[in-house]
C-alpha cells in the first residue's frame, strides 16, 4: 500500500497546476465581475505591468472587455450631459424636456443611449485597423492580434467618462495613455518609437474624419442640387 501511495505522489510531483492566465478577465477560474473589475484595476492603476504580462494570442477577450467599458463611459458621458441641459434645482426628465425644446427629440436620445454598443463597436473596428496599420508603420510587427488585444483593453480608460463633464476627455488622454504603455511592452519598442506610433495613430484618426466630413458635405451639396433641379 505504501508502494503505490509513493508511486501516486511521485507521478502526481511532476504534474504542475495549468498556469493562470496573467489577464484577470481571461481567466475562467474566477466570476466575469471579479475578472472584469480586476483587469480594470490594472489597467487604471498598473498599466505598465499589465501589458508587460499581456499575452498575444486571443481576440475575442478584449472584444467584450471593450464593449462593455466603452458602451458604460459613454453612456455615463450622456447622462452628465442630459444634466447640463436641466434647470438647476430640478431632475433628468427636465433635462429631457428641455433636450426636446432644442430640437433633441427624447426618442432620438434614447435611440442614441440604446445604439451606444454599435457605435463603440464601429469606433473598434475603424480605430483597430488604424492602430494595427500605426503598429506596423513603425515596424513593431504585422501580427494583427497582438495589436489588436493592446487597442481592447486600452479602451478600459473609457471608464474614466463617469468624470463630470470632462469624463470623456481624460478617457481620451488614458487611452492614448494605455495604447503608449502597451505597444511599448508589448512590442519591447523604445520611447520614440512607442510616440511614433501615436503619432501616426492620431494622424489617420484626423485623416478619416477628415474625409468623413468632406464626403457628408459632398452628399448634402449633391442631394441639395438635386432639389434645386426638381
Amino acid at each position: 500500500m505504501m508502494e503505490l501511495e509513493a508511486g501516486w505522489a511521485a507521478e502526481t510531483a511532476g504534474v504542475e497546476p495549468a498556469p493562470r492566465p496573467p489577464v484577470a478577465w481571461e481567466d475562467p477560474g474566477v466570476s466575469v465581475l471579479v475578472g472584469f473589475c480586476r483587469t480594470l484595476r490594472d489597467l487604471l492603476f498598473h498599466p505598465e505591468e499589465f501589458f508587460a504580462n499581456l499575452g498575444r494570442e486571443g481576440w475575442a477577450a478584449p472584444l467584450t472587455f471593450a464593449l462593455i467599458v466603452a458602451s458604460a463611459g459613454m453612456l455615463c458621458s450622456l447622462f452628465w450631459h442630459l444634466l447640463v441641459l436641466a434647470p438647476r434645482d430640478q431632475g433628468l426628465g427636465d433635462a429631457v424636456g428641455l433636450a426636446a425644446s432644442l430640437g433633441l427629440d427624447p426618442a432620438w436620445l434614447m435611440v442614441l443611449m440604446a445604439g451606444a454598443p454599435l457605435l463603440v463597436l464601429f469606433d473598434l473596428a475603424v480605430g483597430g485597423l488604424c492602430w494595427w496599420g500605426s503598429v506596423a508603420l513603425v515596424g513593431a510587427d504585422r501580427e494583427f492580434t497582438p495589436s489588436w488585444r493592446i487597442f481592447g483593453y486600452a479602451h478600459a480608460g473609457m471608464a474614466l467618462g463617469v468624470i463630470p463633464f470632462f469624463g470623456m476627455l481624460v478617457a481620451a488622454i488614458w487611452i492614448l495613455v494605455l495604447l503608449y504603455y502597451g505597444v511599448k511592452q508589448v512590442y519591447g519598442v523604445s520611447a520614440w518609437r512607442a510616440q511614433g506610433t501615436l503619432a501616426i495613430f492620431l494622424s489617420l484618426q484626423a485623416l478619416l474624419m477628415l474625409l468623413l466630413l468632406l464626403g457628408l458635405a459632398a452628399t448634402l451639396a449633391f442631394l441639395g442640387f438635386l432639389l434645386l433641379l426638381s
